[in-house]
Protein backbone atom coordinates (compact mmCIF):
# COMPACT_ATOMS: atom_id res chain seq x y z
CA UNK A 1 0.00 0.00 0.00
CA UNK A 2 1.46 3.06 -1.47
CA UNK A 3 1.42 6.15 1.32
CA UNK A 4 -0.79 8.17 -1.37
CA UNK A 5 -3.50 5.86 -1.01
CA UNK A 6 -3.75 6.06 2.70
CA UNK A 7 -6.60 7.65 4.39
CA UNK A 8 -6.38 7.95 8.15
CA UNK A 9 -9.27 8.70 10.59
CA UNK A 10 -9.54 9.19 14.26
CA UNK A 11 -12.33 8.67 16.08
CA UNK A 12 -13.22 9.91 19.62
CA UNK A 13 -16.23 9.08 21.76
CA UNK A 14 -16.56 9.62 25.50
CA UNK A 15 -13.46 7.92 26.53
CA UNK A 16 -13.00 5.64 23.31
CA UNK A 17 -10.87 6.42 21.01
CA UNK A 18 -9.52 4.54 17.82
CA UNK A 19 -7.04 5.99 15.14
CA UNK A 20 -7.81 4.06 11.72
CA UNK A 21 -5.14 4.04 9.03
CA UNK A 22 -5.35 2.56 5.57
CA UNK A 23 -6.71 2.16 2.46
CA UNK A 24 -10.22 4.15 1.76
CA UNK A 25 -12.05 0.85 1.49
CA UNK A 26 -10.44 -0.51 4.61
CA UNK A 27 -11.34 2.50 6.71
CA UNK A 28 -14.84 2.85 5.11
CA UNK A 29 -15.25 -0.97 6.35
CA UNK A 30 -13.79 -0.46 9.78
CA UNK A 31 -15.84 3.07 10.14
CA UNK A 32 -19.22 1.58 9.28
CA UNK A 33 -18.82 -1.62 12.01
CA UNK A 34 -17.81 1.20 14.25
CA UNK A 35 -21.07 2.75 13.97
CA UNK A 36 -23.22 -0.03 13.25
CA UNK A 37 -21.57 -2.69 15.64
CA UNK A 38 -19.92 -1.09 18.47
CA UNK A 39 -21.71 2.82 18.80
CA UNK A 40 -25.08 1.33 19.52
CA UNK A 41 -23.50 -1.29 22.36
CA UNK A 42 -21.49 1.80 23.39
CA UNK A 43 -24.27 4.14 23.96
CA UNK A 44 -25.97 1.63 26.04
CA UNK A 45 -23.01 0.62 28.49
CA UNK A 46 -23.14 4.10 28.71
CA UNK A 47 -26.60 4.11 30.36
CA UNK A 48 -25.50 1.81 32.32
CA UNK A 49 -22.39 3.65 33.69
CA UNK A 50 -22.06 5.45 37.23
CA UNK A 51 -19.73 8.52 37.04
CA UNK A 52 -19.55 11.74 39.35
CA UNK A 53 -18.43 14.42 37.85
CA UNK A 54 -15.70 16.10 39.57
CA UNK A 55 -17.63 19.69 39.12
CA UNK A 56 -20.38 18.81 40.28
CA UNK A 57 -18.83 17.37 43.46
CA UNK A 58 -17.10 20.43 44.09
CA UNK A 59 -20.47 22.70 43.48
CA UNK A 60 -22.28 20.28 46.24
CA UNK A 61 -19.71 21.01 48.57
CA UNK A 62 -20.38 24.75 48.77
CA UNK A 63 -20.52 25.78 51.65
CA UNK A 64 -20.23 22.33 53.29
CA UNK A 65 -16.43 22.63 52.79
CA UNK A 66 -13.86 25.26 52.17
CA UNK A 67 -10.60 24.92 50.32
CA UNK A 68 -7.66 27.08 52.50
CA UNK A 69 -3.93 27.23 51.98
CA UNK A 70 -3.36 24.80 54.76
CA UNK A 71 -6.08 22.35 53.61
CA UNK A 72 -10.13 21.13 53.06
CA UNK A 73 -11.75 22.48 56.29
CA UNK A 74 -15.19 21.60 57.33
CA UNK A 75 -17.89 24.26 57.52
CA UNK A 76 -21.22 22.21 58.91
CA UNK A 77 -21.66 21.01 61.90
CA UNK A 78 -21.43 17.26 60.74
CA UNK A 79 -21.30 15.76 64.27
CA UNK A 80 -25.41 14.64 64.14
CA UNK A 81 -24.59 12.15 61.29
CA UNK A 82 -24.82 8.95 61.70
CA UNK A 83 -21.26 7.13 61.91
CA UNK A 84 -21.32 6.16 58.23
CA UNK A 85 -22.60 9.40 56.72
CA UNK A 86 -19.71 10.66 58.94
CA UNK A 87 -16.90 8.19 57.60
CA UNK A 88 -17.92 8.79 54.21
CA UNK A 89 -18.23 12.65 54.79
CA UNK A 90 -14.60 12.59 55.80
CA UNK A 91 -13.29 10.22 52.56
CA UNK A 92 -15.43 12.79 50.48
CA UNK A 93 -13.15 15.97 51.93
CA UNK A 94 -10.11 13.38 51.54
CA UNK A 95 -10.96 12.66 47.86
CA UNK A 96 -11.93 16.62 47.39
CA UNK A 97 -8.27 17.51 48.75
CA UNK A 98 -6.67 15.02 46.51
CA UNK A 99 -8.33 16.55 43.23
CA UNK A 100 -7.28 20.21 44.22
CA UNK A 101 -3.69 19.11 44.74
CA UNK A 102 -4.40 19.17 48.47
CA UNK A 103 -3.21 16.08 49.37
CA UNK A 104 -1.01 13.31 47.83
CA UNK A 105 -3.60 10.24 48.46
CA UNK A 106 -7.46 10.50 48.20
CA UNK A 107 -7.37 7.83 50.98
CA UNK A 108 -7.39 7.63 54.72
CA UNK A 109 -5.93 5.70 57.34
CA UNK A 110 -8.07 4.52 59.73
CA UNK A 111 -6.60 6.47 62.28
CA UNK A 112 -7.12 9.79 60.46
CA UNK A 113 -10.90 8.73 60.72
CA UNK A 114 -10.47 7.60 63.98
CA UNK A 115 -9.16 11.67 64.79
CA UNK A 116 -11.27 12.72 61.91
CA UNK A 117 -14.67 10.94 63.81
CA UNK A 118 -13.57 11.04 67.33
CA UNK A 119 -15.03 7.64 67.26
CA UNK A 120 -14.27 4.55 69.10
CA UNK A 121 -11.76 2.04 66.95
CA UNK A 122 -14.85 -0.80 67.19
CA UNK A 123 -17.30 1.68 65.61
CA UNK A 124 -15.43 2.84 62.95
CA UNK A 125 -14.03 -0.73 62.14
CA UNK A 126 -17.50 -2.07 62.21
CA UNK A 127 -19.01 1.10 59.68
CA UNK A 128 -15.89 0.71 57.80
CA UNK A 129 -16.46 -3.11 57.22
CA UNK A 130 -20.11 -1.94 56.35
CA UNK A 131 -19.35 0.64 54.36
CA UNK A 132 -17.09 -1.63 51.94
CA UNK A 133 -19.63 -4.12 51.93
CA UNK A 134 -22.03 -2.04 50.63
CA UNK A 135 -19.58 -0.96 47.68
CA UNK A 136 -19.47 2.69 49.45
CA UNK A 137 -15.94 2.47 50.62
CA UNK A 138 -12.91 -0.15 49.42
CA UNK A 139 -9.96 -0.92 51.28
CA UNK A 140 -6.74 0.11 49.29
CA UNK A 141 -3.99 -1.07 52.02
CA UNK A 142 -3.87 -2.13 55.57
CA UNK A 143 -5.75 0.21 57.37
CA UNK A 144 -6.48 2.04 54.59
CA UNK A 145 -9.58 3.60 52.93
CA UNK A 146 -11.33 5.90 49.89
CA UNK A 147 -14.63 6.13 48.88
CA UNK A 148 -16.00 4.61 45.67
CA UNK A 149 -17.53 6.36 42.81
CA UNK A 150 -21.03 4.48 44.45
CA UNK A 151 -20.25 5.75 47.94
CA UNK A 152 -19.65 9.83 45.86
CA UNK A 153 -22.84 8.96 44.69
CA UNK A 154 -25.00 8.05 47.48
CA UNK A 155 -22.91 11.12 49.49
CA UNK A 156 -24.53 13.66 46.75
CA UNK A 157 -27.78 12.09 46.50
CA UNK A 158 -28.04 11.74 50.51
CA UNK A 159 -25.57 13.70 52.73
CA UNK A 160 -25.45 16.59 51.03
CA UNK A 161 -29.13 17.59 50.98
CA UNK A 162 -29.27 16.77 54.89
CA UNK A 163 -25.94 19.23 55.28
CA UNK A 164 -27.46 22.06 53.27
CA UNK A 165 -30.45 21.39 55.36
Amino acid sequence: MSEEKKIEVYLKHKDFEKKIVGEVDEVLRELISFLTEIYPKMELASKLSLTVDVNDLINACQGIIAVTPEGVVTLVDVEALPDKELILFHLVKAKISRLLNKSEKESLLISDILSSTKHSVGSVAGRLSELCSEGFVERVGKGEYRITTYGLDYFLKNIVPKLKG
